[in-house]
């Protein structure tokens, strides 16, 4: 049941914890975390930890499940991990007349202009936003993408298949991320931030974690 109900996976960016709020109350997960804890004899000590958001969880009980961990000798690790969609998406950015393209002459492409509702923006190479993605815009690029803003809209980094690429924005508030061919939905609102993150494939996953923090350098143009 322990298994069933709270998993524990070890990723590089530290141990992710999956709480299933759909077959438990958040008091019976509260418990078993609690005496998972107890039972483990100091084994997860400072082990940096991080909440995933696939689960109904509000601010309030996310904030307690942290006090535990803390309290048991777990590190708070500034990474997200967002749900990855478990469902077959179409390319964030489909080939239609609608769709306005652009190609890096040197390492990027620069558009100075937000991205509004019902636009498509397909770059072959890097791209930098210096405005907001809105919310029902698209953006693809085969490289990486930066908004100098909100970023709202769907995004879609390394659209032909590149692994290393990352999503970047002052804000990130996507309805949809995508790197190559992993797909991860919007976190949930809880789990909002207001500083700068990158989003990249970690463990084939999809990370999110703070721009400042980045041990990899991310702006590589």
């Amino acid at each position: 049941m322990l298994k069933e109900l709270i998993k524990i996976k070890g990723t590089r960016r530290g141990l992710v914890f999956y709480f299933n709020t759909r077959d438990a109350s958040f008091e019976e997960l509260k418990n078993i975390l609690i005496e998972k804890f107890q039972s483990s004899n100091g084994f997860f000590t400072n082990a940096r930890f991080i909440i995933s958001s696939d689960n109904d969880l509000n601010a309030e009980e996310i904030q307690i499940i942290e006090n535990i961990c803390k309290k048991h000798g777990l590190v708070k690790s500034e990474s997200r991990v967002v749900e990855m969609d478990r469902i077959t998406t179409q390319k964030a950015v489909p080939a239609d007349n609608k769709t306005e393209y652009f190609q890096a002459e040197k390492d990027a492409v620069l558009l100075t202009r937000n991205i509004r509702s019902g636009q498509k923006v397909y770059v072959k190479g890097n791209a930098v936003i210096l405005g907001d993605v809105n919310p029902g815009a698209q953006i693809a690029a085969t490289g990486s993408i930066i908004i100098m803003g909100t970023m709202r809209g769907i995004a879609h980094a390394g659209s032909q298949g590149d692994d290393m690429a990352y999503v970047m924005a002052f804000r990130l508030r996507p309805t949809q991320i995508r790197i190559s061919d992993k797909v991860c939905r919007a976190p949930e609102s809880q789990y909002a931030v207001d500083y700068p993150e990158v989003a990249r494939i970690v463990d084939n996953q999809i990370i999110l974690e703070p721009y400042q923090s980045a041990k990899r350098k991310v702006v590589n143009f």
